[in-house]
């Protein structure tokens, strides 16, 4: 299922990251360079309030690989990367926030490890690195997904990096930040080959982390319970019917449909 072809899309978010963005989109340039001869940047500045599209657009200026997006108000990151995906036009998608939490040389890895399978799934190689709380956050999730999933990976809401194509069929519903779990269980129950890098975390210099809110988590609980009531429940009920042997299960067309 691996993507031909050697070319690179990269989406970078940024919420009011004026500080932070244009050391973000360096270590994107550095690390894309080092890897890849034919690459694009997908910078969407998310409805920001402070100097960051002013930045962005110099960047733009300054790099014509670089493509800036505004939103009016915020969407979301979830929305952005949409967005962004539906103007890829390299062979594979990658997302690097541009809060540039994570270190140039985790960013040169995962980009070096593009095309070795399916899926670069990455993971926090130093945990201790991150506040306490998104540690615990992310233990719980993990340890969750890992269960009602049956599987033994390090972490899902990572920066995966998709064949673009894979990318746009898998379903996500989810309209918080946990679409990116989403997103990798279903490519995973596809049968997608998967590489697990490293990636080192780095605290901002600048403004703090807007992942963890009440309203995130809810919305995360939603949605890896979607997943499994979808891929794991309704599937074994689906394939325990008669209809079943028709070779046309509802699942299938719930799963696949969206897929189209």
């Amino acid at each position: 299922m691996t993507a031909q072809g050697n070319s690179l899309s990269v989406f970078v978010p940024a919420h009011n990251e004026a500080d932070n963005l244009e050391g973000a989109i360096r270590d994107v340039v550095e690390a894309a360079e080092e890897r890849f001869a034919d690459y694009e940047i997908l910078l969407v500045d998310d409805g920001s309030t402070d100097a960051t599209p002013d930045v962005a657009n110099g960047l733009g200026r300054e790099n014509q690989r670089i493509r800036v997006i505004h939103n009016p108000t915020k969407q979301g990151l979830a929305s952005c990367y949409r967005t962004a995906l539906t103007l890829a036009a390299k062979d594979y998608f990658a997302f690097v926030p541009g809060d540039r939490e994570i270190h140039v040389d985790s960013v040169r890895a995962i980009f070096q490890a593009v095309g070795s399978a399916d899926l670069v799934v990455p993971y926090h190689a130093n945990r201790e690195a991150r506040p306490r709380h998104r540690r615990v956050m992310t233990w719980i999730s993990t340890a969750l997904l890992n269960l009602l999933f049956v599987r033994r990976l390090r972490y899902y809401q990572g920066p995966t990096v998709y064949p673009t194509y894979l990318a746009r069929e898998l379903p996500a519903n989810s309209r918080g930040f946990f679409f990116l779990a989403e997103m990798l269980v279903r490519a995973l129950d596809r049968g997608c080959t998967y590489v697990e890098v490293g990636l080192l975390h780095q605290e901002r210099a600048f403004g703090k982390s807007k992942a963890v809110t009440l309203s995130n988590i809810l919305l995360a609980l939603q949605t890896i319970f979607g997943s499994w009531w979808v891929l794991r429940i309704r599937r074994a009920w689906r394939s325990a019917s008669p209809v079943a042997a028709t070779g046309h299960t509802e699942d299938s067309e719930v799963i696949e449909g969206r897929a189209k």
